[in-house]
């Protein structure tokens, strides 16, 4: 499996050859099949996989090609499938040591995968993720994006995300450096999904929108609300009993009375104008 997410291949083929060994059968009794086969019906393989019929196949002739995959077709029965090239290319491994899969595993080309005998190219213009390759292979030059199948998956990743308006080829050159960095020689392809929605554009700020100056408080006018500012309102009960301890009732009353007859101001109104105007010479405190 570690060869499989190391080569190149479909995001439908990768998961395919993942079932597939996952159910190869070590003890030659397993779902019915040979030592180092793994037994399916098309409908398991569609059921386990969620694909369909159609890109198995196709998968299943690219994994013919790349690991030559053999099956062996059984009426009322499952499949048979096996790997013959299994291999790691990184290492240098004599045939002698080939997988024991591959020494068993020789069965007559009539019983090979039918359909193309050469998959088609995997760099094709496609909207589909299960044509598109599921793995990156970093390289520090990068190299031009639409030369590759990934150019279509940056667009379309980006758009609505904040790295709609940036360069796809500059996005993919970042890719690679990022990876280069971090010592990664491959990626799986949701990696530069998520790198391209996370982009953000650098040096470009949003421009604050400019505020109108607010217009200032018309200045106050009325004689009343004038005169009762100097009291703080919180005071106005202490206020009231200061005054009319300090002038009587009688002369509180009358200056209220005064000030509601010249001004035309509630009986609350004048109180706080009175008490305002005794603040302010030093009657009483605030």
């Amino acid at each position: 499996m570690r060869l499989f997410a190391r080569t190149p291949m479909t995001g439908a083929a990768l998961r395919i050859a993942n079932t597939l060994a996952g159910y190869i059968s070590y003890d030659g009794v397993f779902r019915g099949a040979p030592k180092g086969f793994a037994a399916f019906t098309m409908k398991e393989l569609q059921a386990m996989t969620d694909l369909s019929d159609r890109t198995i196949r196709a998968a299943l002739d690219e994994l013919s090609h790349l690991f030559g995959l053999t099956i062996q077709r059984r009426h009322h029965a499952r499949h048979l499938f096996a790997f013959t090239k299994i291999y790691d290319p990184h290492q240098d491994v004599p045939e002698a040591e080939d997988s024991v899969a591959s020494e068993q595993a020789v069965i007559p080309a009539k019983t090979r995968v039918t359909g193309t005998p050469v998959p088609p190219s995997l760099y094709r213009r496609t909207n589909r993720n299960n044509d598109t390759l599921s793995t990156i292979q970093i390289s520090e030059g990068a190299g031009s994006v639409y030369q590759t199948p990934f150019a279509t998956v940056i667009e379309t990743a980006k758009k609505g995300t904040e790295a709609e308006s940036m360069d796809t080829q500059f996005l993919w050159t970042g890719f690679h450096m990022l990876n280069t960095r971090n010592s990664h020689a491959y990626a799986p392809l949701s990696w530069l999904i998520a790198f391209v929605r996370k982009a953000k554009p650098k040096f470009q700020t949003a421009e604050k929108p400019h505020r109108k100056p607010e217009a200032p408080a018309p200045a106050c006018t009325d004689p009343v609300i004038l005169m009762a500012r100097p009291a703080p309102y919180a005071n106005k009960d202490f206020h009231e009993q200061d005054l009319r301890r300090a002038i009587g009732n009688d002369a509180y009353d009358g200056r209220v009375s005064e000030i509601r007859k010249t001004y035309g101001a509630s009986q609350f109104a004048a109180k706080l104008a009175v008490h305002g105007q005794a603040v302010k010479d030093g009657t009483i405190r605030p």
